[in-house]
C-alpha cells in the first residue's frame, strides 16, 4: 500500500436528548426563568449582581451543553492506491482461431493488452492506483507478463486445468485476494465460454451480482465470434439412457440423441458398441441419422440382446465425420448388469385392489425375480373365459392366483397350469372374495393340487353381498404354527431368534377366508391365535403350493413394517420356486449413477445378505477405488441401515473407475465384489467453443461498469486516473464533553458558588 499524503478532519456532532424541538423548549423555560427571577438589584449591585448572573449564565450553558450532547472527533486518514483487477481468460477456447486473418482470440486479447499496455502504466505509476493481473481457466494464477509490458501474457501454453472455464470461481477469488483493500475496477476480457463442473462452477452473474452491490465498476472485453469458425463441424451424442439389469438373452433397448451440426445434407452412422467377455468393445448394432440442416437433438434407439452373465459396458458412438475438430463427444458409456433369467412369476389377479399393489411392487424390487402381471376385468364376465395360452408357454418357476374365480380362465389354460406345478413349479393362491372355494377353486381342474377339500356350497356369486361365513373375522393375529412354523417363509427376525416374537409384533390382519377342512397331507404352516389355518402348503409331484387366507399385509407396510412386509412375500417366493435352502451369502454394491462428470463425487450402497436374507452382525466391509490408470485408494464406509454408504471423490481422471468392496467373516473365505462406473471424456471447452457476450453483457450490466471493445480499453484506463484519490482512515479520536466529570464539576461549581455568594452576602 502507498501513502501519498495525509488529511486531518475535525468535526462536532451533536445528539440532542429527545429533539431539537425539546432541547429548544427546555431551554427558552430556562431563559424565561433567569431573565424572570433575576438577582436583588436593590440589596446587591456593582460586582456582586456581575457575579451572580454571570454564575446562573454559566449554568444554564453548562445544562444546555449536556441537553444537546455533542461529540468531537478527530480523524487522520492517508491517501491510500486502489486496486485495478485485470482478469485475462487463458482456457483452451481461447485458442480458437476465428479472428481476423485467422487470428486466435488469445492472440487478439494480447494484442488489446498490448496497446493498454502505455495507459496502464502511465495509472500504476501515478502511485493512486496498483494494477493485479491475472490469467484463470479452471483455476486463478498470476498473470507471468511476456518482455518488459506487465499487463501483456506469453504464447499460451496447455495446462492441467486449461479445459474448464470457471469465470464466477475467478471473480470471487481475484476480488477476496484483495480483501480490505479499495477496488477501483475490475477488467475481464474473455470469450464468455463458461464452462466448469462443480465446485468451480459458480454462476458468473451471480459473483459479478455481489461485485455491483459494492459499488465496484466491471467492465468486460469479448473475444470471439457467436458461431466460431474453428468447429463449424459436429457430431456428438448428447444422452444415454439404459436399463441398469437386463435379464441373459433378452433383448434391451439403448436409446440416445445425437446433434450433427454443421453437416447439412449428410448422413452419421451410430454404432452401439457392448463388451465380450474378454473385456473388448464389439459392435452390436447400427444406425444411421440423417442431419435436417438445424442442430438439433436426433432420437436414435438400438438393441442389444446379451449372451453372457455379468457386468457388461455399454457405448453409443457417432462416427467423426470430415473436418471435425472435437471427437470426445462422440460418444457416452454406461455399465449394465446382465443377470440370469432368475425367477419368472406370472401373477394372476382379477381385482385392482391395495394388496396387489404392494405385492407387486416388492417382487418388482427383487433384481432375481420377473414378475408378468395379468389383471382379468371380472367386471368384463361377458369374456370369460379368458385365453392366456400363450403367456402360459414361457417357463414360470411360480404361479401366483390373487382373487379371482375359477371361472375365469379356461379349463385348458388350468390343465397347463397343473402340468407346470406337477413337473416342478410352484403356485400360491391368495385371498379374497372370489378366492379358494368362494371362487369355485376345489371343484376345478386345479382341485387336486389344492391344500383343502372341495366344497361346493361355498361359492360366492358375483353382485350378492359377501357370504360372512366363508371369511374370518379381523382383527387376526398371524402366528407359527407349532408343529410345522419352522419353514424359510415365517423366518423374520435374526438367526437363532424365536420367530414367534417377530410375528407378534406385526400388526393385525383385517380379516381372511376360510380354508375349511383340510386335506390329510395339508400343513399349515402359520394359524390364527385360537389355531385357524392362515397359510397352508402342500407337496404336489415336483412341486409345492400354497394357501394364503389373507390379503391385508399391506397394512404392515403402512404401519412401519416394510421390511417385514419384503422379506415375508420373497420368502414365499423362493420356497414356492425351491429355492428357499440355496441361498448363499451375497455380497453386493450399487454406484448412485454409472456415468459422472469429472470432480462429481459418487455416493454408493454395499452390503452383505445371508441366506436368511438379513444382513450380518460379525461381517467387516471395505472398500476401495481403482483408478483408471490403476491407482487403487481407500473409501470410507458408513453404516446406512443394514447397509454400508460410502462417497468415492475426486474422479477427476476421465475413463472407467472401479468400486471394489471386500467382506470378512469369522470362520468364512473373504468375498469380493466390484462396480464399475465411467467419467465421461468430454472437452467442455472445445465441444461448444462459441463465444458468449450476452453473458459477458450480463456480468458487466450487474455493477456500475459496462461492456468495451478492445479498442476501449486506454481510454477506459486513462478515465480511472481521473478519479479523486481514495483516502483510508489511520486514525481516529473522539470526545463527548457533556458526560465527563468536569462537567459536572462545573454545573455542580456554578450552582454551589452562586448559592454560597448569596448566603454569604445576605441576599438569602
Amino acid at each position: 500500500m502507498i501513502a501519498a499524503t495525509t488529511l486531518d478532519e475535525f468535526s462536532v456532532h451533536f445528539d440532542p436528548v429527545g429533539s431539537w424541538s425539546l432541547v429548544a423548549l427546555v431551554a427558552l423555560l430556562l431563559a424565561a426563568v433567569l431573565v424572570a427571577v433575576p438577582p436583588d438589584r436593590t440589596r446587591a449591585g456593582g460586582r456582586r449582581l456581575t457575579a451572580l448572573v454571570s454564575l446562573r449564565l454559566l449554568a444554564f450553558l453548562a445544562l444546555v451543553l449536556c441537553l444537546v450532547r455533542p461529540t468531537i472527533v478527530s480523524v487522520r486518514k492517508s491517501r491510500q492506491a486502489s486496486v485495478v483487477i485485470v482478469l485475462a481468460d487463458a482456457s483452451e477456447s481461447m485458442t480458437v482461431p476465428d479472428g481476423p486473418d485467422g487470428r486466435s482470440r488469445w492472440d487478439e486479447m494480447r494484442s488489446a493488452l498490448a496497446a493498454a499496455s502505455p495507459a496502464a502504466e502511465e495509472l500504476s505509476r501515478s502511485g493512486d492506483f496498483e494494477i493485479v493481473s491475472w490469467l484463470f481457466d479452471r483455476e486463478l494464477r498470476p498473470l507471468e507478463a511476456a518482455g518488459t509490458r506487465p499487463l501483456v501474457p506469453g504464447d499460451w501454453q496447455r495446462g492441467e486445468s486449461h479445459g474448464e472455464t470457471a469465470l464466477g470461481s475467478a471473480l470471487e477469488d481475484a476480488v477476496r485476494d484483495v480483501a480490505g483493500r479499495t477496488v477501483a475496477g475490475v477488467f475481464v476480457l474473455s470469450d464468455g465460454a463458461h464452462h466448469a463442473y462443480a465446485p468451480r462452477d459458480v454462476p458468473p452473474q451471480a459473483a459479478a451480482r455481489r461485485i455491483g452491490e459494492a459499488g465496484v465498476p466491471l467492465w468486460s472485453v469479448t473475444f470471439g465470434r457467436q458461431r466460431g469458425g474453428g468447429q463449424g463441424r459436429d457430431a456428438s451424442v448428447t444422452s444415454l439412457a439404459v436399463g441398469e439389469t437386463v435379464y441373459l438373452r433378452n433383448m434391451l433397448e439403448v436409446v440416445g440423441r445425437v446433434r450433427l451440426e454443421g453437416l447439412a445434407g449428410r448422413e452419421a452412422q451410430v454404432t452401439l458398441l457392448a463388451e465380450d467377455d474378454d473385456g473388448r468393445m464389439v459392435q452390436v448394432n447400427t444406425t444411421r441419422v440423417a442431419s435436417s440442416g438445424e442442430a438439433i437433438d436426433e432420437p436414435v434407439r438400438l438393441e442389444w440382446t446379451p449372451q453372457s452373465l455379468g457386468e457388461r459396458k455399454v457405448t453409443l458412438r457417432v462416427e467423426p465425420q470430415d473436418g471435425e475438430v472435437v471427437l470426445s463427444n462422440n460418444e457416452l458409456s454406461t455399465f449394465v448388469q446382465v443377470v440370469d433369467g432368475g425367477l419368472r412369476v406370472l401373477y394372476v389377479e382379477g381385482a385392482p385392489r391395495v394388496e396387489q399393489r404392494f405385492l407387486r411392487r416388492v417382487l418388482a424390487a427383487s433384481p432375481d425375480m420377473q414378475v408378468d402381471f395379468q389383471w382379468i376385468d371380472s367386471t368384463r364376465r361377458d369374456r370369460w373365459p379368458v385365453d392366456i395360452g400363450r403367456t402360459l408357454t414361457a417357463d414360470f418357476d411360480v404361479f401366483l392366483v390373487g382373487d379371482l374365480d375359477s371361472t375365469a380362465l379356461r379349463p385348458d389354460d388350468l390343465d397347463t397350469i397343473l402340468a407346470k406345478v406337477r413337473g416342478g413349479a410352484g403356485i400360491g393362491m391368495l385371498g379374497g372374495f372370489h378366492a379358494f372355494e368362494a371362487g369355485g377353486w376345489g371343484s376345478s381342474r386345479l382341485g387336486p393340487l389344492l391344500p383343502f377339500e372341495p366344497d361346493r356350497l361355498a361359492r360366492q356369486p358375483f353382485d350378492q353381498p359377501i357370504r360372512a361365513g366363508l371369511h374370518l373375522e379381523g382383527p387376526l393375529r398371524m402366528l407359527p404354527d407349532p408343529r410345522f412354523g419352522g419353514v424359510s417363509i415365517l423366518r423374520l427376525g435374526r438367526d437363532g431368534a424365536d420367530p414367534r416374537t417377530a410375528w407378534e409384533s406385526l400388526p393385525a390382519l383385517d380379516g381372511a377366508n376360510d380354508l375349511g377342512r383340510l386335506k390329510p397331507t395339508a400343513k399349515p404352516l402359520a394359524v390364527t391365535a385360537d389355531g385357524r389355518p392362515l397359510l397352508v402348503a402342500q407337496e404336489y409331484g415336483a412341486g409345492r403350493v400354497l394357501a394364503f387366507a389373507a390379503d391385508s399385509t399391506w397394512r404392515w407396510v403402512m404401519q412401519g413394517e416394510a421390511e417385514a412386509h419384503r422379506r415375508f412375500w420373497r420368502q414365499m417366493v423362493l420356497w414356492l420356486a425351491r429355492q428357499d435352502g440355496t441361498e448363499s451369502d451375497t455380497l453386493w454394491v450399487r454406484p448412485a449413477q454409472r456415468r459422472i462428470a469429472p470432480g462429481t463425487p459418487l455416493p454408493f450402497d454395499a452390503g452383505l445378505a445371508t441366506a436368511a436374507d438379513e444382513a450380518p452382525r460379525d461381517v467387516s466391509i471395505e472398500a476401495h477405488v481403482v483408478s483408471p490408470s490403476g491407482a487403487r485408494r481407500p473409501v470410507r464406509l458408513a453404516r446406512s441401515g443394514d447397509g454400508y454408504a460410502g462417497v468415492v471423490a475426486d474422479c477427476v481422471e476421465a475413463g472407467d473407475w472401479t468400486i471394489v468392496v471386500t467382506a470378512s467373516r469369522a470362520n468364512a473365505a473373504a468375498q469380493e465384489r466390484s462396480a464399475r462406473f465411467t467419467v465421461a471424456r468430454q472437452d467442455v471447452e472445445l465441444a461448444n467453443p462459441w463465444s458468449n457476450p450476452l453473458l459477458m453483457r450480463q456480468i458487466a450490466e450487474s455493477t456500475p461498469g459496462g461492456v468495451r471493445t478492445p479498442e476501449d480499453l486506454p481510454g477506459t484506463f486513462r478515465d480511472i486516473a481521473t478519479r479523486p484519490a481514495e483516502f483510508e482512515a489511520l486514525e481516529q479520536w473522539s470526545a463527548t464533553p457533556w458526560d465527563t466529570w468536569p462537567m459536572f464539576l462545573l454545573l455542580a461549581g456554578a450552582l454551589c458558588t452562586e448559592w454560597f455568594l448569596r448566603k454569604r452576602w445576605g441576599l438569602v
